[in-house]
């Protein structure tokens, strides 16, 4: 069997000294990443893994995790992205939820998952006869099967609605020959933005159990290229990085970003960036002073948007050229893309009018983890409404306004306020909450709770961020708090979350 152009197993013939993976002072090769899948899958096939299966990865950027999730590629095994910084408890909602047979981790501490019936259990850097499978045990397993597997993973992603609880994305899967035809055209053009050079070394610093930072991985891999891994980060460490290893592209959101250009002018002078060939922004609004500075600095070839979701996958692009002569846009579709701008009815709108932004696909759901097909008024003929509101100019450019759905994007991570809100009510003072997002420079936006506490029952904000700290990961928790009498609802007693986030962004072009 020959091994698919492009893979970790393909690049081990062709190049096997060629480095792979670059952390901090470890390379790994190709040959070493081939050969070290080929043993942990050899090693979890013998503790019961099989095709079809799904496994929790929580992992910070390490080299462990492209050795893990390329052994489940070569078993057939389906990644179940699980971020690192949820509470356990959050983290076992995911790995129940999707079915997974056990959760591969590299956490400090995994004793906790040994009594929280996660299944099966494999730990990173662990001393021996801790809980689980040590990821030491497996790498030195004797391969009886060299096996292969394809260059995209099979991957799970997590993400929420309006009922706070985190739902499953579906792994692709093609039903048809005309279908593949579509993906393999859309997977081609969403792989070449932004174009990566044959062989490219690529600054990796965004966290694994988010889909960009997984494809800039397997964008790498596709050209032999070297990724760079850089966790936790830091703004003058990434400029080091880029300067030392010659780094060419960098697949960043606007906080990182925004924090180099925060740096003194005498640290940046000590780096030489022209290296870079493309540098690829979002998942958060890009300030257009960002835009202005990165170009100024860096170039204007090089700078690129990109705007999608969970369900739909990449949906449009902004090339270097647009970055200022279409101020405030979010690209061009990409191909097999179709963008309607549509009313509450699903009747189009033209061009220059705002309503919500639904998208067809070739990777669109119709179908959470566990649930019912969608219903119509989330899912029609093929499109289905992101929650966000914007419009289309005459030359079909897409502008992002807006948003429906309450979610908040703080430094590109979404968080979904009805998970914070379910929390808090558990609060014996806390009687009614609304969460919403309001502006922060670094972040883009930042979580704020409206509080309506019970007859004659006191509470501090001091008080509720220790309540929320071992219930809520820490990125999820409310920075701000203010109490009031009652929030406002409509004739339907829906709250009006509208009215609660005007004033914080009275003046502002965009509302999220």
């Amino acid at each position: 069997m020959d091994p698919e152009h492009g893979t970790t197993e393909y690049w081990a013939g062709v190049q096997p000294d060629k480095p792979a993976v670059i952390c901090g002072d470890a390379v790994m090769t190709y040959r070493e990443w081939n050969e070290r899948a080929d043993r942990v899958a050899e090693g979890l096939a013998a503790l019961g893994l099989r095709q079809g299966d799904r496994l929790g990865m929580r992992f910070r950027l390490s080299i462990e995790w492209f050795v893990i999730q390329r052994a489940l590629q070569k078993l057939g095994v389906a990644q179940v992205a699980v971020n690192w910084r949820l509470t356990p408890e959050e983290a076992m909602y995911i790995v129940r939820d999707s079915g997974a047979r056990g959760l591969a981790c590299d956490d400090e501490d995994p004793a906790g998952w040994g009594a929280s019936d996660v299944g099966l259990l494999v730990t990173v850097g662990q001393a021996a006869g801790g809980p689980g499978a040590r990821y030491e045990d497996l790498v030195t397993t004797p391969v009886v099967e060299h096996r292969f597997g394809p260059l995209r993973p099979s991957l799970v992603l997590y993400t929420s609605g309006t009922t706070g609880a985190p739902r499953g994305v579906p792994p692709v899967a093609p039903t048809d020959a005309k279908h593949a035809e579509r993906l393999a055209r859309y997977g081609a053009t969403v792989a070449g933005v932004p174009p990566y050079p044959g062989h490219a070394v690529t600054l990796m610093t965004l966290p694994v159990h988010h889909g960009a930072g997984n494809l800039s991985a397997t964008t790498t891999c596709a050209v032999g290229g070297t990724v760079v891994v850089l966790d936790p980060y830091d703004a003058e460490e990434a400029i080091r990085l880029i300067d030392r290893h010659k780094v060419q592209v960098w697949v960043a959101v606007p906080t990182m970003l925004l924090r180099i250009k925060s740096l003194p002018e005498e640290v940046l002078d000590r780096y030489d960036l022209s290296s870079l060939t493309a540098l690829t922004t979002g998942a958060a609004p890009v300030p257009h002073s960002l835009k202005e500075w990165i170009i100024g600095r860096l170039g204007d070839d090089l700078l690129w948007e990109q705007y999608g979701a969970s369900e739909v996958g990449m949906i449009s692009f902004t090339p270097p050229e647009y970055q200022l002569t279409k101020p405030g846009t979010s690209g061009l579709p990409y191909e097999g893309v179709e963008i309607a701008i549509v009313d509450e009815d699903w009747n189009r709108l033209p061009a220059g009018e705002t309503g919500e932004i639904a998208i067809s696909s070739p990777v669109v759901i119709d179908h959470y983890l566990g649930d019912d097909v969608l219903e119509e008024h989330v899912l029609k003929d093929g499109f289905f409404r992101t929650g966000d509101v914007g419009h289309l100019d005459g030359d079909g450019f897409l502008y992002v306004t807006d948003r429906i759905k309450d979610m908040i994007v703080a430094g590109g991570v979404n968080i979904y306020p009805a998970e914070i809100e379910k929390v808090l009510l558990q609060h014996p003072a806390v009687a009614d909450i609304a969460v919403i997002g309001v502006p922060q420079d670094d972040f883009g936006e930042q979580p704020m709770a409206y509080i309506v506490t019970k007859p004659s029952a006191k509470v501090t904000e001091e008080e509720l961020v220790e309540f929320l700290g071992t219930r809520l990961a820490s990125y999820k928790r409310p920075r701000k708090f203010a109490f009031i009498d009652e929030l406002p609802v409509s004739p339907m007693g829906k709250i009006l979350k509208r009215e609660l986030r005007a004033p914080h962004w009275k003046g502002r072009a965009r509302n999220v």
